[in-house]
C-alpha cells in the first residue's frame, strides 16, 4: 500500500503530519520529494547557493516566508528522513534530481521567465492571496494556485509540475513494486493531487490512500 500525505515546506503543521502517519502506518519504507543534491543540500553537506538567478529567486522568495514562520524550506523533510533514520526504516528519494529540473529550466521562453520574475517581485512586496503560514493551505487553494501557475506560466509549469509528477509517480511505483512492505510518501502538497490521479491509473487494487 502507499499512503500519500501533502507537507507544505514552510508550516509547522507539517511536522505533525509526518508524525502522526508514522504512527498510525509504521510503514517499511518512507519516499521523500527529494534528491541526493537537495537531501545532502539540507543536511548541510553541500552549498545550492549557485545557480541560475531565476531559480536563486525562487528560493529566496520560500525562504521569506520560511523566515515568517521559523520553518525553513525543506525542513519538514529533512524531520521526516531523521525520523525515518532513527526509527530504521528505509528512506527512498522520489524527486527529479535538481540538475535536471534547473537544465530543463532554461529551455523555458526568455519571455515568460521574465514575467515570472516580477511576479515573484510583486510577491515580496504583496502576495494576492492570504496565507496562514503556520498551516498546510486548503486543498482549494492549493488546486487554485496551480491552476494560476498553469494558466499564467505554461512553460514553467510543465517543467516545476508535469515531468515532476511524471517522474514522482514512477518512483513511487519502482519503490512499491521492488521493496516490501507498505510506502508512506511526503510531497508537497501542490503535487498531492494529481500524483494522487496519476496512481489511481495504474492502480487497480486500490492500494494507493492519500490524506
Amino acid at each position: 500500500m502507499i499512503y500519500v500525505y501533502g507537507t507544505s515546506h514552510v508550516s509547522e503543521e507539517s511536522f505533525d503530519v509526518i508524525d502522526e502517519a508514522l504512527k498510525e502506518h509504521d510503514p517499511n519504507i518512507v519516499a521523500l520529494e527529494l534528491d541526493y543534491p537537495r537531501l545532502n543540500s539540507i543536511l548541510g553537506e553541500e552549498d545550492q547557493a549557485s545557480g541560475p538567478l531565476f531559480a536563486r529567486v525562487i528560493k529566496m522568495f520560500q525562504e521569506r516566508i520560511g523566515a515568517k514562520t521559523g520553518v525553513m524550506p525543506g525542513s519538514e523533510m529533512k524531520y521526516a528522513y531523521k525520523k525515518a533514520v532513527e526509527t530504521g526504516k528505509e528512506v527512498a528519494l522520489v524527486d527529479q534530481d535538481i540538475r535536471v529540473t534547473v537544465q530543463r529550466l532554461k529551455s523555458v521562453r526568455r519571455k515568460e521567465k521574465v514575467r515570472a520574475f516580477f511576479s515573484i517581485l510583486v510577491g515580496f512586496i504583496g502576495p494576492s492571496h492570504n496565507f496562514d503560514l503556520s498551516s498546510i493551505p486548503e486543498d482549494e487553494l492549493i488546486e487554485e494556485l496551480v491552476e494560476e501557475m498553469k494558466e499564467e506560466f505554461p512553460d514553467i509549469y510543465k517543467v516545476l509540475m508535469t515531468e515532476r509528477n511524471q517522474y514522482i509517480v514512477k518512483a513511487l511505483l519502482e519503490v512499491d513494486e521492488n521493496r516490501e512492505g507498505d510506502v508512506v510518501a511526503f510531497l508537497g502538497a501542490a503535487h498531492v493531487k494529481k500524483v494522487k490521479e496519476m496512481l489511481d491509473e495504474v492502480d487497480s487494487q486500490g492500494t494507493v490512500e492519500t490524506r
